[in-house]
């Protein structure tokens, strides 16, 4: 069976989620796999089967989504989404934290010693994927992004993120200043 079937028949399983925002996650998720085929989705197929939608409250200071993988929860802030924000992009952000997640983070955020390039890359990559015709909160760390990229390469970046190894950057950085 194609790893895509079996990403819908466990997405289709899951009673968290209402049809409309199945079949969104499902477009974004082959949009994900055109974009990225040699990316394993084995984390985002079992993930999907159970994750939940939540709300960020009104006074926590998370962004407008944030991705906990320790709980598989997508959490949306609801005053941000009655602003000028692109719900694609957001989903497809929660979608990237799936296909990284690992134990308790995702991307290459292990500790959260590179919360913000975490943060930067996965908005990267959403902008990529997706675009974002709304608000960006993340300017900052999208230009950190770009520059740190520059100096590491985009492919330490993309490996470090999808096989959750922040010490790839890491050695890279060290190795760059040491060159």
């Amino acid at each position: 069976m194609d790893i895509l079937e079996e990403v819908k028949m466990n997405l289709e399983a899951n009673n968290n989620l209402t049809s409309e925002v199945k079949d969104k996650m499902f477009e974004l998720t082959i949009l994900f796999h055109q974009k990225f085929p040699d990316v394993s989705l084995e984390r985002l197929k079992e993930k999907i089967k159970d994750v939940k939608l939540g709300r960020i409250g009104v006074f926590e200071r998370k962004g407008p989504v944030v991705y906990d993988a320790l709980n598989n929860v997508i959490s949306f802030s609801n005053n941000k989404l009655q602003g000028d924000y692109d719900a694609n992009h957001l989903m497809m952000k929660g979608i990237l934290g799936m296909i990284s997640s690992r134990e308790n983070y995702y991307g290459f955020n292990k500790d959260d010693k590179l919360y913000a390039l975490n943060i930067g890359y996965t908005e990267m990559l959403a902008n990529f994927l997706v675009g974002n015709e709304g608000t960006c909160d993340y300017e900052e760390e999208l230009l950190a992004t770009n520059l740190i990229s520059q100096i590491v390469g985009q492919e330490t970046l993309f490996n470090a993120y999808f096989n959750n190894d922040s010490d790839a950057i890491l050695r890279k950085m060290l190795e760059v200043e040491v060159g």
